[in-house]
């Protein structure tokens, strides 16, 4: 029985995250992760050119399937407080992310390009999506007028900070960071009185 091109890709990604999650987000080798997906290195590399490449996808596809999952729950925010709540939830999500905290512990060099360099995949593919809802919000005058995509960048941009640097102000936050951030993100598209 042979395997699918997708399937391989799957196998590979979930090997890659079971291999990184084991090294508790420490650099991996795509020998450790053929072998624990059960395929060839040349398989492998038929795919991706190496590891970083590898873990970008798996970074990809885990970012955008806590996305997926929080909207898939709640559906389509129909007002200001829900949009924002569907944020704040999607932020909660990524910061419980083993994968996700572990290689912002372990691969800072991996992980900083995505926020001092360029957009990833999974940056633009939320900028997209947020940028929707907030076109939808506008639509509904539950969202103050703007350009919808520069607005999306900016709740992206608050939201990536708190992901990030959150841990500085966690003993002052505490259990109170989801108010906060949702104060934050409501008052910035809150329509004029």
């Amino acid at each position: 029985m042979s395997i699918r091109n997708e399937e391989i890709g799957d196998l590979v990604l979930d090997a890659a995250r079971v291999c990184l999650l084991r090294s508790g987000g420490r650099k991996v080798t795509v020998s450790e992760v053929a072998r624990q997906a059960g395929v060839s290195r040349p398989t492998v590399y038929r795919r991706w050119p190496d590891i970083t490449e590898i873990i970008r996808d798996l970074l990809t596809r885990e970012v955008l399937t806590i996305v997926d999952h929080v909207i898939g729950e709640r559906g389509e925010p129909q007002d200001l407080d829900a949009l924002a709540d569907q944020v704040v939830t999607v932020v909660g999500a990524l910061r419980d992310s083993d994968l996700i905290s572990s290689l912002w512990r372990e691969q800072r060099d991996f992980m900083a390009p995505y926020v001092f360099e360029r957009l990833g995949t999974s940056q633009q593919g939320v900028l997209a999506l947020l940028a929707d809802m907030l076109a939808q919000g506008q639509g509904r005058k539950q969202v103050r007028a703007g350009d919808a995509k520069r607005m999306a960048s900016m709740v992206l941009l608050i939201a990536q900070s708190f992901l990030q640097s959150g841990a500085l102000v966690s003993d002052i936050l505490a259990e109170g960071w989801s108010t906060e951030l949702h104060g934050v993100i409501a008052g910035y598209l809150r329509p004029a009185p």
